[in-house]
């Protein structure tokens, strides 16, 4: 290291420390300033708490006198709510010293229901005030709390009175404007004071003592600032004597070198010294002597660039000739060539491939599967370098432009090196045709499987002395299972396949059976492994010693899972309303009968809502049956999300619905729900293309025994109320009345 760079590092050095010195002493004046602020801070939260205990004293006064001058339970109300933000059993609000006034006049306590609910002592505990600070406004707590209890006391007295019992209010009031209670307000007042006199004189010499630190420190930053100056001065000196120029000449040195200019410099500057500037010019000799090299090597590459397009256009003329897809790519992704077979199978041309990424974004358009194809080529080119061997083809499926599916075997292999790197030829073997005549195959061989298994009978042999059971090959197929996963403890296999419902009444047939009594033939269902239930029906015989005893049971199982379901559908469509899969009017006439049978036994109320849609004609007609049909089944969906588990939703036909209740305790249990419908009803329903369908309900609700003793008046009590509903202006709930009945009762929308 020469002196003058000794010399530079050790200016640097001390500059470097003095401005560390600069920012500590700043740092101390910032944190002294803080502290002042801090110590007021401090001494406005003190005021706050203790004006707030105090203020909440005051409302707590004004809402009691206010309770027992007006008797208004609001003010009964404000005071309890008082109570509980103060205790903390509500979240705390710090938004206005005069938030509790505000109350006394009719508006709500502000609360910050963001904030927790903190008692006023645990904040007053939090706040860092001294021991003897806190223990004042504890004593204010503590003389405040025993003056609500006579607040309370006054409170309950004046709610004992009667309103012929004047003087018994009058010694409500007499508790709260007695001079003992003033006294009380009194006591609580004079901790409040003497806390506020002590934190003012600590708070105050804390503020002081900050200032006073900020201001020495502020002079410590300013003379320490004045020296770092000279220190920066003296170092620029010192690196002017390093650069051996100024920053302005070696910047433009700089920037010459950056621009590619290598030229000598000019001769005046003194090159042998050593300094930046002598540096820089030296480097600027050796760089003009390299760019003359590489302007001769970049002559050669040229020629051999030419040499290399011309045997790249020889290959591409033979390749373009194969029959086979053939595409070239270089190192960087970019396809140099497709031949007119690729063109002809997969219907791209270069224009639509420019990049290895777009041919993989066309060609395997499922992210998915495009990663899966990318790995496999990387591991298959990984495996080629490692291993010296050819690249092991790959099958894909690839997306034509035409947008069909072409299947195709891949192969690739280096065929030049060039200075960017490798030039590699990917060969496609179109096997689509292929491995579309082993669909057709497979498809014809599995279709004959089918017919061949359609309609037949699995045999079963049971031996039943050694508990062995045989099944041939459709056994398996009618209980889903493999031939490999069957025990040979074949009972219990067999029981465990039933469904817990029909294990017993099986597995007392088959016990029939062995005894004797009749021969096994049942209906049962049995879960698969899968999960999914099938039906199945049994014929056996079974053979016995002559002593009675069983040895073997034959018997063959056929599947009625298809009948089963053929029976389930007709029942569906006997009892169930096609568009919505609500009940229709014959099942739900059934339920009706039977849930008014049992009231009638169990001594309880039924109720019937009779609904039926406002404004759906106009709906069907404008928007066509479609939309209505769509409507009608929405309509359903938002009926049962209304109803309790317990309760049967029905369409009666047309918009007609029906509800029925079959446990209410009084009527408003059923116009509760009614109400709870014709809401949701008039809500717009959203239909295709952003369109609005907008509708509302009239309900009539009819309940037995009080309208009705029987299913037929039930009904058409309800659908007289419903009726009434309509004539009352619509999107209404009416319930029905006898001729007896003064008024009617209505609830129509707002």
């Amino acid at each position: 290291m020469s002196h003058v760079t000794r010399y530079l590092t050790f200016w640097v050095m001390v500059t470097a420390s003095m401005f560390a010195v600069v920012v500590a002493s700043f740092a101390i004046y910032v944190d002294m300033e803080m502290n002042a602020d801090h110590a007021q801070s401090q001494r406005y939260d003190s005021l706050l708490l203790a004006n707030e205990l105090w203020h909440s004293s005051e409302s707590l006064t004004k809402m009691a006198r206010s309770y027992i001058v007006t008797g208004d339970p609001r003010y009964k109300q404000l005071f309890h709510e008082v109570l509980d933000i103060r205790d903390g059993k509500k979240p705390w609000t710090r938004s206005s010293l005069y938030s509790w006034d505000l109350a006394v006049y009719g508006d709500k306590l502000p609360q910050d229901q963001d904030g927790a609910a903190v008692p006023l002592l645990e904040l007053v505990r939090k706040a860092a005030f001294g021991e003897s600070e806190t223990r004042l406004l504890e004593i204010a707590k503590k003389k405040s709390d025993e003056l609500a209890k006579t607040e309370m006391e006054a409170m309950r007295l004046f709610d004992s009175a009667g309103p012929n019992a004047p003087e018994i209010r009058q010694k409500a009031k007499d508790m709260l404007l007695n001079p003992s209670y003033n006294q009380a307000k009194l006591a609580i007042l004079q901790p409040i004071s003497q806390f506020n006199s002590s934190m003012d004189a600590r708070t105050a010499a804390a503020v002081k003592h900050s200032l006073d630190m900020a201001f020495l420190f502020r002079l410590i930053f300013i003379a320490v600032g004045l020296i770092w100056l000279y220190m920066l001065w003296r170092s620029y000196q010192s690196l002017r004597t390093l650069l051996g120029a100024s920053p302005a000449v070696v910047h433009d040195q700089i920037s010459r070198l950056g621009r590619g200019d290598f030229t000598h410099p000019p001769q005046q500057m003194n090159t042998h010294d050593d300094t930046v500037i002598a540096w820089i010019c030296q480097t600027r000799r050796k760089l003009n002597e390299m760019s003359q090299a590489q302007a001769n090597i970049e002559q050669q590459i040229r020629q051999r660039s030419e040499e290399l397009e011309r045997s790249e256009a020889h290959l591409k003329s033979i390749i373009d000739l194969s029959p086979v897809p053939k595409m070239l790519f270089d190192s960087r992704g970019q396809i140099t060539g497709i031949n007119a077979a690729f063109t002809r199978c997969f219907g791209y041309t270069l224009d639509d491939l420019p990049t290895l990424d777009a041919w993989q974004s066309k060609a395997y358009p499922d992210a998915a599967y495009r990663k899966w194809v990318m790995d496999t080529c990387q591991k298959h080119h990984s495996e080629s370098l490692r291993n010296d061997d050819p690249f092991q083809p790959i099958e894909f499926r690839i997306v034509s432009k035409d947008g069909s599916i072409r299947i195709a075997i891949a192969e690739a292999v280096s065929i030049v090196h060039d200075t960017d790197g490798n030039i590699t030829l990917a060969v496609f073997h179109d096997i689509t045709d292929l491995r579309n005549a082993e669909v057709q195959l497979r498809e014809a061989k599995e279709r004959l499987e089918a017919a061949a298994s359609a309609g037949i009978v699995g045999i079963w042999d049971w031996d039943v002395v050694n508990n062995r059971l045989v099944w041939d090959k459709v056994m398996y197929q009618l209980y889903g299972t493999r031939e490999e996963d069957f025990g040979g403890a074949a009972y219990e296999t067999w029981s465990s396949a039933l469904h817990p419902e029909d294990r017993e009444f099986a597995e007392d047939e088959i016990q029939a059976a062995l005894k004797g009594e009749r021969e096994y033939a049942p209906e049962f269902r049995v879960i698969w492994p899968d999960g999914s239930v099938h039906y199945l029906k049994a014929m056996s015989h079974t053979t016995f010693d002559p002593d009675g005893k069983p040895l073997r049971i034959v018997g063959v199982n056929y599947d009625l899972t298809e009948q089963k379901q053929i029976q389930q559908e007709l029942d569906k469509m006997a009892f169930y309303d096609r568009l919505t899969n609500l009940p229709n009017r014959r099942l739900f006439e059934d339920r009706l009968y039977q849930t008014i049978a049992l009231a009638q036994r169990e001594q309880r109320k039924v109720s019937l809502l009779f609904i039926d849609l406002d404004k759906f004609k106009q709906v069907n007609d404008e928007k066509g049956h479609e939309a209505g049909d769509w409507l009608l089944q929405q309509v359903a969906k938002r009926i049962v999300q209304c109803l309790r588990v317990s309760d049967t939703a029905a369409r009666l036909g047309g918009d007609e619905f029906v509800v029925l209740l079959p446990d209410i305790k009084v009527i408003e249990d059923a116009t509760s729900i009614a109400e709870k419908i014709r809401l949701r009803l008039e809500k717009p329903f959203e239909y295709k293309e952003d369109q609005l369908l907008e509708i509302s309900s009239s309900i009539g609700v009819s309940v037995y025994p009080d309208h009705a003793d029987n299913p037929q008046d039930l009904l058409r009590f309800g659908d007289e109320a419903m009726y009434r509903a309509k004539k009352a202006g619509r999107n209404a709930v009416h319930v029905f009345e006898a001729a007896n009945t003064a008024t009617a009762r209505i609830s129509a929308a707002n």
